[in-house]
């Protein structure tokens, strides 16, 4: 076999909350990681999306950090980079499991030749899950943590780098007629940038309205967008955000949470009685949906939209050209320049860098 699928840990029961370290004890080339994760809901309701209860996963090597995303930031990186719909299995049902799954792809694709990860090249490198199982659903139960790593078996590679995923700025936003600077580190080549603007039931636009790239003092500006435009814009490249949201629904109403969180968010579904209507009322802003039902009943929905978990991804180039990437390294400084949307001061942004960094 040129390629295998290995556990680096097999699923596992876990505490209400915490950290589970994971040494790689793996030689092969790595191309990507995944983690499952699950809970056995405690209700009709969600507290939170799933990705709520993960709130850091890290690659570490002693203090050498690889990656450190929370996992908003993680699955909002992987449906951009993979091109999917969602990385949610959708079923929300009271005494059921809900299932969420999360990566770290260390190449432009899966089984890339050129980008993966090499753990013998380096000392301890260790996986650190940090969740707390209550943040999606109250009353959860049984959590569980099942890990995988796609590897390089008898097909031979030697990859030039890998692909490294961060967050290094979060901070609360700026009020609507301030700014807020961020000074970009110039050690790695930049692919993308994912900017992230939360507040609970409203799209990121309301926490940060502009966002414009600038090197060595103004002295070139790559982009100045209007976030909201420029999310219009971007319609027309990325793919659409889309998944499942199976439940059981009481007819006073409920509140569901999805992936995508733009401003006409739509969320259709279809009940399994014959004589219940289904619909979700206001406008599903920032992935948080009310839906009524007119009978108790099981229902099943779509929910289509974009801008996975309140991320806006800003692409370098093509995508599968390292040459096209943003080379930082050659720049004297760059800086992030984020405005504040209607809700800012109220509300948080973060900046994620998905870096090159080679061997």
């Amino acid at each position: 076999m040129k390629y295998r699928v290995a556990k680096i840990l097999a699923e596992e029961s876990l505490s209400a909350a915490g950290t589970k370290t994971i040494d790689l004890n793996v030689t092969e080339p790595i191309s990507r990681i995944d983690l499952r994760y699950q809970i056995t809901k405690s209700k009709q309701a969600m507290d939170g999306p799933p990705a709520k209860d993960i709130t850091k996963i890290e690659l570490v090597d002693g203090s050498d950090v690889l990656h450190t995303l929370s996992g908003y930031e993680n699955q909002a990186l992987c449906i951009y980079d993979r091109r999917v719909p969602t990385m949610n299995h959708g079923q929300v049902i009271n005494a059921n499991s809900q299932r969420s799954i999360y990566g770290i792809d260390f190449g432009r694709f899966l089984w890339d030749p050129m980008f993966a990860f090499l753990p013998g090249n380096f000392k301890n490198p260790q996986l650190k899950v940090t969740y707390n199982t209550i943040l999606s659903d109250t009353g959860a139960t049984t959590p569980l943590l099942e890990v995988i790593a796609h590897i390089f078996d008898e097909k031979a590679v030697s990859p030039a780098g890998f692909l490294m995923s961060k967050e290094i700025y979060s901070a609360t936003s700026p009020a609507s007629t301030t700014f807020a600077y961020v000074d970009l580190p110039t050690d790695y080549p930049i692919r993308q940038i994912l900017l992230r603007g939360y507040e609970d039931a409203y799209e990121p636009w309301q926490a940060i309205l502009e966002a414009r790239l600038d090197e060595d003092n103004l002295k070139r500006i790559p982009f100045d967008w209007d976030i909201e435009q420029y999310y219009q814009v971007m319609k027309g490249v990325w793919p659409v955000v889309e998944e499942a949201l199976i439940a059981e629904e009481p007819a006073a109403g409920t509140v569901f949470y999805v992936t995508p969180t733009d401003y006409w968010c739509q969320v259709i579904g279809i009940s399994r009685s014959s004589n219940a209507s289904v619909f979700s009322t206001g406008l599903n802003r920032g992935g948080k949906a009310t839906v009524i039902c007119s009978l108790s009943t099981t229902f099943s929905a779509i929910a289509r939209g974009y801008l996975p978990n309140h991320c806006i991804q800003f692409p370098f180039g093509l995508q599968d050209e390292p040459d096209d990437w943003y080379d930082v390294t050659k720049k004297g400084s760059v800086q992030l320049r984020v405005r504040g949307g209607l809700r800012g001061g109220n509300t948080s942004f973060q900046v994620v860098l998905q870096q090159l960094r080679k061997y």
